[in-house]
């Protein structure tokens, strides 16, 4: 793998564990709601994981963070404790995360269908590219290739926890939280990287710089990030 791009996706990973909204965190509530399930029930699961948010979201009003994300997590972990209050089940904690990543797979899905690929929308977000460069014919594919990755992870993830919500697995639905959150993000992360920048490579469209200029081809194509 080139240097530089090693050294772009190294910055980038910093973001899932270091800043305003981490992965690492986000485990802390269902991994507790089950350890106290199994002891105590689901009004002492509901409260600990509850007590779970409450403290990680201070800890990030403490630093300084943004509350948004604070209050975010908050706010998912209360409504997944009232689910599973109401149904009676502790599997039901998971439902959110269920059904967020069903409609993310089902959002990547239309976006290709549609022909403005999802990871596109989101390089966007976070670079601030312009939005013309990504739809070209040399440089959508990528996307396009890249977000089809992200569409079969969320739908593995989706019909994973779902399968082990069906028949009543909770420990096992935790695990599986964990195991598709950073475990498998960070290499599907990298993989983005790579096959999404080899593609715009082959593909020879202009990197933002000649965008943005009107360069005109052939062009170099050293596009750096994704």
């Amino acid at each position: 793998m080139d240097q530089q791009l090693w050294d772009d996706i190294r910055e980038d990973l910093k973001g899932l564990f270091v800043g305003d909204r981490t992965l690492g965190d986000s485990f802390l509530a269902p991994i507790l709601f089950v350890a106290i399930n199994s002891v105590y029930g689901l009004g002492a699961a509901a409260v600990g994981a509850g007590a779970a948010g409450l403290a990680v979201a201070g800890w990030r009003v403490q630093r300084g963070q943004q509350v948004s994300y604070a209050m975010g997590g908050i706010v998912s972990i209360i409504l997944a404790g009232m689910l599973a209050l109401r149904s009676g089940r502790a599997e039901s904690f998971f439902l959110p995360g269920i059904f967020a990543a069903t409609f993310l797979a089902g959002l990547a899905l239309i976006s290709l269908i549609v022909r403005r690929p999802l990871f596109a929308w989101s390089s966007h977000a976070y670079r601030q590219w312009p939005l013309e460069w990504y739809w070209r014919s040399d440089v959508r594919p990528a996307y396009a290739l890249v977000t089809g990755m992200w569409a079969l992870f969320f739908a593995f993830r989706a019909a994973l926890q779902f399968w082990f919500f069906v028949t009543e697995q909770p420990g096992l639905l935790a695990v599986a939280k964990v195991v598709t959150s950073w475990p498998l993000l960070v290499p599907l992360f990298i993989a983005s990287y790579a096959v999404g920048n080899r593609k715009l490579h082959v593909l020879g469209g202009p990197n933002v710089e000649e965008f943005m200029l009107g360069s005109p081809a052939p062009y170099s194509g050293l596009q750096r990030g994704f």
